[in-house]
């Protein structure tokens, strides 16, 4: 009785062991310019789809959606623009009336509009800003979040 207990419990422990028991996705990491994002491998790549022309990249994996715009610095030459005015001038110029707040070092909004529920980041690099944004219906984002939040914290510029 003591072996089959004591296999049993090996069993479970090995099965915890190679279902993960909280590791984290295989991940794969992409660079864009001067940014790079660390995606989960089931995110497809949707630049090429016709909705995808407006972004730096673009990608996909049901509910999220994940992309990236880079604004050239010179773009923004006569504004004195870093992260933080950057974020509010994006929001201005899209009539987001959320709140911009800084988590973890990240300058971001939440906010709804429609169906979808969006987080959205703001970067600098050397020579760009960067938004990247995560969305997904409504109805999922409390599942999804958590991931969502993952993923923008993975990107370095």
């Amino acid at each position: 009785m003591r072996k089959s207990t004591a296999a049993l419990l090996v069993l479970v422990l090995c099965i915890g062991l190679m279902s993960g028991c909280g590791a984290k996705e295989p991940s794969t990491l992409h660079t864009f310019h001067d940014l790079t994002i660390l995606l989960p491998l089931e995110f497809l790549d949707l630049s090429n789809a016709a909705f995808a022309k407006d972004y730096d990249f673009l990608f996909g994996y049901d509910p999220i959606t994940v992309s990236g715009l880079r604004d050239e610095k010179t773009l923004f030459a006569s504004y004195d623009l870093n992260t933080e005015r950057y974020g509010m001038l994006v929001m201005e110029i899209n009539g987001l009336d959320s709140k911009l707040t800084k988590t973890d070092g990240i300058w971001n909004t939440v906010y709804t509009s429609g169906d979808y529920t969006y987080v959205v980041t703001f970067h600098e690099t050397k020579d760009a800003f960067w938004t990247v944004q995560s969305y997904c219906p409504t109805g999922n984002y409390s599942q999804a979040s958590d991931l969502m939040w993952e993923i923008l914290k993975s990107v370095t510029a």
